[in-house]
């Protein structure tokens, strides 16, 4: 990567952070090139404006979010529910790592932005519906398994289970516990065999 594109994705890479902490709201491009060490001019020689900026930011946070995503989901091991629990175990563990702080960029800024920017809330949208339908496929499997009874509509379900962990991460960040966790963990066991 060229030193033009390496200053992009070190301006993307900081702002991510900047937005995980502050919001869109809470961000300007000052603390995002404060964040990167650069000088303002350039983040206007890779950024149109800050909104351009986030919707870039989002999309490289998608197709890296959904790699690590079916890489829990296709990790070949036999059990879809442990595969699913794995998952949820793992980004639990990323959100105490955080001290319950950042919750999820995209449930974040789509309750942040929804009304406001179409951009932002087309990108949240889809990469919340591609979660949704993994977590459907892994559901399937679970039926195939006899992990999961039949009588569930696996798209039904995951929806509900992701809007479940949307949930679970706000009341996270809100308590800074894990109880919500607990309880999330609890309720989805109880869809399985």
């Amino acid at each position: 990567m060229g030193r033009t594109g390496h200053c992009r994705q070190h301006i993307l890479d900081s702002g991510i952070g900047v937005l995980s902490c502050k919001g869109y709201n809470g961000t300007g491009v000052k603390e995002i090139v404060d964040a990167a060490g650069v000088p303002k001019g350039s983040f206007y020689n890779h950024f149109a404006s800050k909104e351009a900026f986030v919707v870039e930011a989002l999309e490289k946070l998608a197709s890296e979010n959904l790699k690590t995503i079916e890489s829990y989901f296709q990790n070949g091991d036999p059990s879809p529910k442990k595969r699913l629990f794995d998952f949820f175990d793992a980004k639990y563990e990323c959100q105490k790592e955080h001290d319950f702080k950042t919750g999820c960029l995209f449930g974040n800024l789509c309750l942040e932005m929804s009304d406001e920017n179409e951009a932002i809330r087309s990108v949240t949208s889809n990469m919340m519906c591609r979660v949704v339908k993994l977590i459907a496929k892994c559901l399937q499997e679970a039926q195939n398994t006899s992990e999961l009874a039949k009588e569930h509509d696996p798209i039904e379900l995951a929806e509900f289970i992701h809007c479940a962990w949307e949930g679970t991460m706000m009341r996270m960040k809100g308590r800074r516990d894990n109880g919500a966790y607990k309880v999330f963990r609890n309720q989805l066991s109880r869809f399985f065999y």
